[in-house]
């Protein structure tokens, strides 16, 4: 189990009854926004949250906002939840082109509610205001003489107005005087940090998308819609994929030009460690020697030429399954899809995929030899083993970074 936190803040009508709650990403209970988050991994972890607590246990029956940065819009299909009862707030600083127009097309296609965030006109917002069913006037950017005109212009296009950051009665009152039908701010309510527990991943369900994201049958298509299936992986993996670490000329733009262009053996392994690191209730030790390991075979394999080094590297990650999975190795091999050399190798240590195996448990233990199936001497074998430690390093660091 592990801590959340999220702020909600309340929306009011003209009555001052409580119409919706938006809500905010936090890490910690102080109500401070975290510094230096992004706004793709803010609205991530929004989702992520509602989508596991459930948003009824956040809202209610009330509408939720949620803040929609460009990421999302040209990737609706990153949104998790059905478009009953929650608002798309379009951020500010989102270049409004074709690709966002398009974006909002989508969304407004597939029933969601759509608004501006922090709006003050400019031009640029013409386009993207045919979308909207909702504006939010940005009131402290806004000169009070120019609040009617403001107000005015966009009711005339028959869209909803909500006055946000009010501050005072008296700004209240001209506001809705003004027709203004929704109100947020200090002067109703801070926003409120609901905090609780979030449940550790499903174990079983973890174990299902692994086997069938290292499933070689799994075609493009199904690897790229499991990826899309959870909000925080397909940020960190888009992250992942347009970073200098992957060496791409241009940039990824959506999951499955990631899996076209990376490739996907890259993709299926990189999700996978971020399956098995999101099982945050296991050391950080734990997951690097996963990693050292799965390395270590591969550059074992690489250095012999040997056929199907994919499969090595899936030996060393799932030799300690059952050390994540609180579980014997073999009932967690159990629900896997695997064959029974990568079984054997697993479980028993046989054939070259399970002495390669036996060979990486001594090094961690100090025993350093040669190995013989692939006649590499024990200075090779110490040297591959330094790199694939370096890799490993380098992997959790890009992870935490990206």
């Amino acid at each position: 189990m592990s801590d959340f936190f999220i702020a909600r803040q309340p929306i009011f009508d003209q009555n001052l009854k409580l119409f919706a709650y938006e809500l905010l990403f936090r890490n910690s209970d102080t109500g401070a926004a975290p510094q230096d988050l992004d706004d793709d991994l803010a609205t991530a972890q929004v989702l992520s949250i509602s989508e596991e607590v459930g948003l009824e246990e956040l809202v209610g029956d009330r509408p939720a906002f949620v803040n929609l940065p460009r990421r999302f819009l040209s990737e609706p299909e990153l949104l998790p939840f059905e478009p009953d009862n929650v608002v798309l707030e379009v951020l500010e600083h989102v270049e409004i082109d074709d690709a966002v127009i398009g974006g909002m097309q989508v969304l407004g296609e597939r029933g969601y509610t759509l608004a501006l965030d922090d709006f003050v006109y400019d031009s640029r917002f013409d386009a993207a205001l045919a979308h909207v069913a909702i504006v939010k006037l940005e009131i402290p950017d806004i000169p009070p003489e120019n609040w009617n005109a403001e107000v005015s212009r966009l009711k005339d296009l028959g869209v909803k107005v909500l006055a946000e950051k009010v501050e005072t009665n008296e700004e209240f009152e001209t506001l809705k005087e003004l027709g203004c039908d929704y109100f947020q701010g200090y002067f109703f309510a801070k926003p409120k940090v609901v905090t609780g527990k979030r449940l550790a991943a499903n174990k079983l369900a973890v174990m299902q998308l692994m086997s069938q994201i290292n499933n070689p049958e799994t075609d493009i298509e199904s690897l790229s819609e499991l990826v899309s299936r959870d909000v925080a992986i397909s940020v960190r993996a888009m992250n992942y994929a347009n970073s200098p670490a992957a060496g791409l000329s241009r940039r990824i733009e959506s999951i499955r030009e990631a899996v076209i262009y990376i490739g996907r053996e890259t993709i299926r392994r990189w999700v996978t460690l971020l399956i098995m690191a999101r099982l945050d209730d296991k050391p950080g030790e734990l997951i690097t020697m996963t990693l050292v390991r799965a390395r270590f075979l591969e550059l074992m394999a690489e250095e012999a030429s040997q056929e199907g080094i994919d499969a090595f590297f899936t030996v060393g990650l799932f030799s300690v399954l059952d050390a994540l999975m609180d579980a014997p190795l073999s009932e967690v091999l159990d629900t896997l899809a695997l064959s029974e050399d990568l079984r054997d190798a697993l479980c028993n240590h046989e054939g070259t995929k399970g002495e390669c195996l036996a060979l990486a448990k001594a090094l961690e233990r100090g025993e350093l030899s040669g190995f013989e199936a692939f006649e590499i001497e024990p200075p090779k074998v110490a040297e591959l083993h330094q790199i694939a430690t370096l890799w490993a390093d380098e992997t959790l660091d890009g992870m935490a970074n990206s």
